[in-house]
């Protein structure tokens, strides 16, 4: 059994009522009637969609609504006098009454869908805001040189904003058909509102790109604090294998035992040693220091913060 609303004084009602513009909301397909084959070939593809999309049939458009990672999905067929919804998750139901509680002026079916998606946007721009925040929030950490960010949660905006995308363009496309001037049932108060639709699409569309771009920059940032950390231990490695080789040449040397060698028999011999590699360990630190060789990442990122 489906639920109704009607449209009275320019406002959505609860409840059917005879001669007035209709909507209902039906959860199966199976349980609706009057439906044309080509309204059901077009609500067929609601299981499948990957995106929003409108078609034009004969009594008005049919069309499907998908959400971002498909989280929720409903079909809607559109004429002159009813709006039909099917939708298994009531996520219209939630939309619908939220309109009527607020009193949204609606005058007709292109209206009430208008409405519908509407208030199915409203949570949109606070969305966009709170994934700009975290990837703020990933920048502070990451210039921290904190490299143990939480990925999973970077990758998980990242594919919203990517879904996001891809949702707007497809209501953006589905807004345009509705508005197009073969549908002579759109009033023109209906489309002053389809058009408001339109430019909030368009504002979210500019937003999400900004935050798309910084979602990037953000990404960027990442890569590099992680090639910087891998080129800070390799040129560890590299002093560290720099210091050693000369005192590996000196023990090597020694190492030889040729008779008549110097120091060998020398009681000072090893103390002169141990002085001559200590002496080579300094002059080359030194020299690495002066040369800024010694001069990590980690470390330059501290001093340009203290001043």
């Amino acid at each position: 059994m489906g639920k109704f609303w009607h449209i009275e004084n320019g406002h959505l009602a609860p409840g059917p009522q005879d001669g007035a513009v209709e909507v209902e909301m039906s959860c199966d397909i199976s349980s609706v009637s009057e439906l044309a084959p080509e309204h059901r070939s077009v609500l067929a593809q609601l299981k499948h969609a990957a995106i929003p999309f409108a078609e034009r049939v004969a009594s008005g458009v049919v069309g499907v609504i998908v959400a971002p990672a498909g989280a929720w999905r409903f079909g809607f067929v559109l004429s002159a006098h009813r709006l039909l919804l099917v939708d298994g998750h009531e996520v219209c139901m939630a939309a619908l009454n939220r309109a009527v509680d607020n009193k949204v002026s609606v005058s007709g079916s292109a209206g009430a869908l208008c409405a519908v998606l509407r208030e199915l946007l409203r949570d949109h721009p606070t969305e966009l805001s709170l994934a700009h925040e975290d990837f703020e929030l990933f920048e502070d950490q990451i210039l921290e040189g904190n490299v143990s960010i939480d990925r999973g949660k970077m990758m998980d905006d990242t594919r919203k904003l990517l879904g996001l995308d891809t949702f707007y363009q497809g209501m953006s496309d589905l807004v345009e058909e509705i508005l197009e001037e073969e549908l002579s049932f759109v009033t023109s108060a209906e489309r002053a509102h389809l058009r408001a639709l339109e430019r909030q699409l368009s504002r979210l569309s500019v937003r999400l790109e900004s935050v798309q771009d910084y979602s990037l920059q953000v990404h960027s940032l990442y890569q590099d604090s992680i090639d910087i950390r891998q080129n800070n231990v390799m040129q560890w490695l590299t002093v560290v294998a720099t210091i050693a080789m000369p005192l590996t040449f000196i023990t090597g040397w020694y190492g030889m035992n040729f008779p008549h060698m110097g120091l060998i028999n020398n009681p000072w011999g090893y103390p002169i040693v141990i002085v001559l590699c200590l002496v080579v360990i300094i002059g080359e630190i030194i020299f690495f220091r002066r040369n800024g060789w010694l001069s990590f990442g980690g470390a330059q990122h501290k001093r340009n913060k203290r001043r």
